[in-house]
């Protein structure tokens, strides 16, 4: 994905290039976002990761209690294992496989349920600050703007950083 998306940035950095040499009578003006931290540090990117970690907290319990009582379970048979007859102990290792692969699934389960409501909660948020970076990108006479983690920037000064401006106006329009 992050290849095909240098891929494109590059294809658009030479049209631009391309379109330059052409018209010269406009200036190139170049401009750059990081949308992971304009997540991030926006209320609603805050208030999104704070609803996140609240559902991470309430899941982690109930996960733990299901851990404690399967190592509950292991550490009986551990103690009484040479005491017990081979049709019981037979029977306790049943269970304790049992509770182990239900124990992995919950685990799994948990982490695919908090992945897709991460997408949930986020979507929404970036599709706002599309918007906003489109006006940002119009109003400031912008060329191209691009994001800084996925479109191979290598260098660029902070100057052409907008994304505190983009933080700003967001939170300003109060987006969710």
């Amino acid at each position: 994905m992050r290849i095909t998306t240098a891929i494109a940035a590059g294809a658009a950095l030479c049209v631009l290039l391309t379109a330059g040499a052409v018209s010269a009578q406009e200036p190139i003006k170049l401009g750059y976002v990081d949308m992971q931290k304009a997540l991030n540090e926006s209320k609603a990117g805050k208030k999104a990761l704070g609803e996140l970690q609240k559902l991470m907290e309430e899941r982690k319990s109930g996960l733990q209690k299901q851990k404690e009582a399967l190592e509950k379970r292991k550490d009986e048979l551990d103690k009484q294992g040479l005491l017990l007859n081979e049709e019981t102990r037979k029977t306790r290792e049943n269970e304790i496989r049992t509770l182990e692969r239900d124990y992995s699934r919950t685990l799994s389960d948990l982490k695919e349920e908090f992945g897709r409501r991460e997408s949930e909660f986020t979507d929404g948020i970036r599709k706002d600050l599309l918007k906003v970076i489109e006006n940002i990108g119009k109003e400031g006479g912008y060329t191209l703007l691009l994001e800084k983690q996925y479109s191979a920037i290598l260098y660029a000064p902070t100057t052409i950083d907008l994304t505190e401006t983009l933080i700003k106006r967001y939170d300003a329009e109060g987006a969710r």
